[in-house]
């Protein structure tokens, strides 16, 4: 596996993120791999560059970025259902699926880790024909990730969601979700602040929100917020999923799928990895072994 693709996001993280990608390149080049390195300059950059490196037949992608730029390159790949594996160099805000996979942030951990790598086969999202390595969300809350100023990401990172999605508070308590699901021949009828759809434990740098979730076995982990009577109500689900006690809850309905279809009453918006995915109705669903991800040994 000498032939390395390096798909970097120049505007994710801080000015230290790119410093060390550039230790990164020179460890491996030291270390006698080949490598091509390619800079996103806009939307959908990652993605074609992830075609593009399936077909020129490089031995692994190094994508260097946030969730979003990860997004791309996953949904390049599985377009052309290309098994090329993958090592996450993260440098966004969250990171939520880097660090739910312990992938490493120090460089001569992460040179360690693409000398000595350690592939696994994981699961995917879908969101209708978009896949998503992580999460996908519906309702106010989920505009949090992509409406926030990138700026202002990179220098407060995870305090600049949090004050972002304060801004949602009183427009979803006052307009919550009707939403219709449709699963396993059931029909649920609901009244949400925001439904989940995880592929991980880990959404939002709450580590815990999932807790039963799994990349392995071909289920997505649904979690919804119902409808409470005030506000107080809402903060102390806050605390509970801070805590990971919130699915035992009856304000919370916390199951797995395979598959469910979501419609909304009113204009519902949807994000996937941390990125806008358009407005309900859509299918979610699992795709099993749906890619290849380089680990730590």
């Amino acid at each position: 596996m000498k032939r390395i693709k390096i798909i970097e996001n120049p505007s994710s993280g801080l000015q230290q993120s790119g410093k060390n990608l550039s230790l990164i390149c020179e460890k491996l080049l030291n270390a006698g791999f080949e490598l091509g390195k390619f800079r996103t300059r806009q939307k959908e950059d990652g993605y074609y560059e992830a075609i593009h490196s399936h077909k020129s037949n490089w031995d692994m992608i190094i994508v260097s970025g946030g969730d979003g730029t990860v997004n791309e390159v996953i949904n390049g790949l599985s377009s052309v259902d290309s098994r090329i594996p993958v090592a996450i160099h993260s440098r966004g805000t969250v990171n939520d699926f880097a660090s739910f996979m312990n992938i490493p942030t120090e460089v001569d951990d992460f040179v360690h880790m693409i000398e000595n790598p350690v592939i696994k086969t994981i699961d995917l999202g879908k969101s209708d024909d978009k896949h998503f390595v992580n999460v996908a969300a519906c309702g106010n809350f989920a505009n949090v990730g992509h409406q926030t100023d990138k700026h202002l990401k990179a220098v407060f990172g995870r305090f600049a969601y949090l004050v972002e999605g304060f801004k949602e508070i009183p427009s979803t308590l006052s307009e919550p979700m009707k939403l219709t699901l449709e699963m396993d021949g059931q029909v649920l009828k609901e009244e949400a602040y925001l439904i989940i759809l995880s592929n991980t434990t880990t959404v939002g740098g709450f580590e815990k929100i999932a807790p039963n979730a799994s990349l392995y076995d071909g289920k997505l982990d649904l979690i919804l917020f119902r409808k409470t009577a005030n506000l107080q109500d809402l903060a102390q689900m806050f605390i509970k999923t801070l805590a990971g006690e919130h699915i035992s809850k009856e304000s919370v309905l916390y199951l797995q799928t395979s598959e469910v279809k979501v419609y909304s009453e009113g204009k519902t918006p949807v994000d996937i990895d941390g990125e806008f995915n358009g407005y309900l109705p859509k299918i979610f669903s699992a795709k099993k072994g749906g890619i290849n991800i380089i680990t730590s040994p």
